[in-house]
């Protein structure tokens, strides 16, 4: 519902709304309602609308902290707020909703409300309800709304909210009826133009590049080997809509807008043994674009001698998960920067990802095209300080293998294969550390994809399997819950990664080592850093990363 998702809070109903960004309630450190219980749109005295709905306190959440030193307790203004939100809820749900950018919600002018307190919110309360009836619905000419509210600690009732006010301003009935109305005759979404389409993708990332871009590229069709995009079934790179800038010259500026729908069936959806698309399939979807933009000016052409493309690190943040029922992702890349200095190239990107609703990531991240020499003279993350397992902790951690069963990955995603060391209690904070490896494969289906002519682990796989060492801390220390998929990464909390060598297919053992640095146990969120190592080096390195 935060994030606007309306069809997956309400139902199909909400499917077809004509909206962008739909006004919703608020999140961050506003976020007063955590689960909806009960919505009758019917329901209460009045018969006109009744929620319910939870909210979990935690002795260290902020508006306890900050009011009052050695007297903790939630300020009276903000149990108003609580019950708002909820109120909020029940009018979205009732059909009043419009774009974030047209609509502010705020009390109705002239109408007297009044807030009685009789109890308190403190450190040791657990869960607050919050009970909102409606006593009138109507426009003036805008849609408002009179409620009177409850607010319940543990079970006790402790404040009373009279004539609780609500107008939606820009919010008129007329664009309610036209809202609907398009909702209701639901036309199909007008395709973009296709500038770059699947069969010039699959000639750069497979075939011929002077197919996919033209006579330039001629000499890479058989005497020279070009950079590719990945191939299927890594390939997540519909086609190219639109570009900015000249063909085959390499400045900032350049920009590109590619679209990838996603298939509800696709094979990622089954080995990720859930509804949630893995990030590693996110953040491809977000850094192809920029292996085609880089193409189309012409880093290739810089050189004279082959040169490989390789992702070396980037951050960014997640607002939304991607499920089978998401349809058409469009990403959009800028080419920030470009420096050119002793046979490399680096290049500078920003990229956000959207669905029909609006922003699922954005993120900026960095490239480098080097020689087959200079990437067989890497050494790696000097500087790298890895938590390994002292020989104390070695000898009482535990040892096993990966399980295979959700929600860890089928084959096909399966990053890890053994852990050779968790410690529960491991790591600088004491919430846990681990270790995990696998012996690389030759014939891994991943090095057939990624690249043609230019074989190489992907760095996003990479990631891959430091997130599946998280699931198993996550797995160790809350056990399974059936009725809610894992996620990886968590929404709205930026992470940061850093490459600096590749696996490769005659390479022998990657290991992975993850530390914790956060535990929720309430909200079941997790947070930690790592490095990935392969035969020795210290080739990646994760911050930030999270699951929920």
């Amino acid at each position: 519902l935060r994030a606007g998702v309306l069809a997956t809070a309400f139902g199909h109903d909400f499917a077809n709304l004509p909206l962008r960004q739909p006004a919703t309630i608020p999140g961050g450190m506003l976020r007063l309602v955590d689960r909806v219980p009960l919505i009758d749109p019917t329901g209460g005295r009045f018969g006109t609308g009744f929620v319910r709905a939870v909210f979990d306190i935690h002795p260290n959440d902020w508006f306890l902290t900050c009011h009052f030193v050695d007297d903790m307790v939630m300020p009276g203004t903000l149990m108003y707020e609580c019950c708002l939100h909820t109120l909020r809820i029940l009018l979205m749900r009732l059909g009043w909703v419009g774009e974030a950018a047209d609509v502010v919600c705020e009390p109705l002018p002239g109408v007297n409300s009044r807030l009685k307190c009789r109890g308190q919110v403190i450190a040791s309360t657990r869960t607050v309800t919050y009970e909102v009836t409606v006593k009138e619905l109507g426009y003036n000419p805008e849609a408002y709304c009179l409620a009177d509210a409850l607010m319940y600690a543990d079970g006790k009732p402790i404040v009373e909210i009279s004539n609780m006010s609500l107008r939606m301003s820009g919010l008129t009935r007329e664009q309610l009826e036209v809202t609907w109305q398009r909702a209701s005759e639901a036309p199909p979404a007008t395709p973009a133009s296709v500038l770059y389409d699947s069969a010039s993708i699959m000639a750069y990332s497979n075939g011929k590049p002077s197919e996919a871009f033209g006579e330039p590229y001629r000499v890479f069709d058989h005497e020279r080997k070009i950079a590719r995009l990945p191939g299927p079934p890594f390939q997540f790179l519909d086609c190219i809509t639109a570009v900015t800038g000249e063909p085959f010259v390499l400045k900032s500026g350049a920009a590109c807008e590619a679209q990838y729908t996603v298939p509800p069936d696709a094979w990622y959806f089954e080995a990720n043994r859930c509804e949630n698309m893995p990030f590693a399939v996110l953040l491809e979807i977000a850094l192809q674009p920029c292996g085609w933009l880089a193409a189309y000016c012409g880093s290739a052409l810089t050189s004279p001698q082959d040169l490989s493309f390789r992702n070396l690190g980037g951050k960014g943040t997640l607002f939304r998960k991607v499920t089978p029922q998401t349809g058409r992702l469009t990403t959009r890349v800028t080419m920030t920067n470009v420096s050119n200095s002793a046979g490399m190239i680096i290049q500078h990107y920003e990229m956000t990802v959207r669905d029909r609703i609006g922003e699922v990531y954005t993120g900026t991240t960095y490239f480098g095209f080097f020689s087959h020499a200079a990437l067989a003279n890497q050494v790696g993350i000097r500087e790298a300080k890895v938590p390994w397992p002292t020989e104390a902790e070695q000898a009482r951690a535990l040892t096993t293998v990966l399980p295979h069963t959700a929600p860890f990955p089928a084959p096909m995603l399966r990053m890890i294969d053994r852990i050779s060391a968790f410690l529960p209690d491991g790591g600088e904070k004491g919430l846990g550390l681990v270790v995990g490896k696998i012996a690389v494969d030759p014939g891994f289906w991943f090095f057939q994809a990624h690249f043609y002519q230019d074989p190489v682990w992907p760095g996003s796989l990479g990631l891959e399997s430091f997130l599946q060492l998280l699931k198993f801390v996550a797995w160790q220390r809350w056990g399974e819950n059936p009725l809610k998929p894992w996620q990886t990464v968590s929404c709205n909390r930026p992470h940061s990664w850093v490459y600096r060598g590749q696996v490769l297919p005659t390479d022998r053992e990657v290991s992975v080592v993850l530390e914790v640095t956060s535990a929720d146990d309430a909200t079941r969120q997790m947070t930690a850093n790592g490095f990935l190592i392969v035969d020795g080096r210290v080739i990646y390195q994760m911050q930030d990363f999270t699951l929920e």
